[in-house]
């Protein structure tokens, strides 16, 4: 157990190190939803590269969960159209991306988890990069009679579409000191 922490915690400092160098994590666009008795999370991460030459980058992707808990996880490079091979550890997945020099890479991450009381989606992990994401939009949909207790973060907007319940947030600038979590009622 406590190799696995070291380990975690190595690849974390070497992430983290490189990342505020050469690489910068810019902008996420995050779609939650809840249905099905799942919390299933759609995103889209932009890095760029801050130098003249392609970079390598590790990333270590964290969830609230342990990865045996979670299924359909996809990682995919959206510039390449190709999936991104990924090991899973503990609590995160690992995989490596490459940045060519002076260019951005999109990425496209989804997974899904069982529905719990508490729902958490980590974003506190932006702050090892170092500089906050200049643009962060996230969406929650749900069935419109579920009944949620609290959100980590207020939202700026609560609609109805469809007979389902769309929240969103928009995000400038954004260097989050809490992670993102949705309670729901008993």
């Amino acid at each position: 157990m406590k190799k696995i922490i070291i380990i975690v915690g190595l690849l974390a400092f070497v992430f983290f190190a490189n990342a505020q160098n050469n690489v910068s994590f810019f902008e996420e666009h995050i779609d939650f939803s809840v249905e099905n008795n799942f919390f299933t999370v759609n995103g889209i991460y932009s890095f760029s590269s801050k130098t003249n030459k392609d970079e390598v980058q590790q990333i270590i992707f964290p969830f609230d969960h342990e990865t045996k808990s979670i299924d359909s996880i996809r990682v995919f490079n959206l510039n390449t159209f190709m999936d991104v091979e990924f090991k899973k550890l503990r609590n995160s997945v690992y995989f490596i991306i490459n940045i060519p020099a002076n260019d951005t890479v999109d990425l496209n991450i989804f997974y899904r988890q069982k529905l719990s009381l508490a729902n958490k989606y980590i974003i506190t992990s932006t702050q090892s990069w170092g500089e906050p994401l200049k643009i962060a939009e996230y969406t929650l949909t749900t069935d419109s009679a579920l009944q949620i207790k609290s959100f980590t973060y207020e939202p700026e907007s609560e609609s109805i579409i469809d007979s389902k319940k769309v929240y969103k947030w928009v995000k400038q600038n954004f260097m989050p000191k809490k992670d993102f979590e949705i309670l729901l009622n008993d």
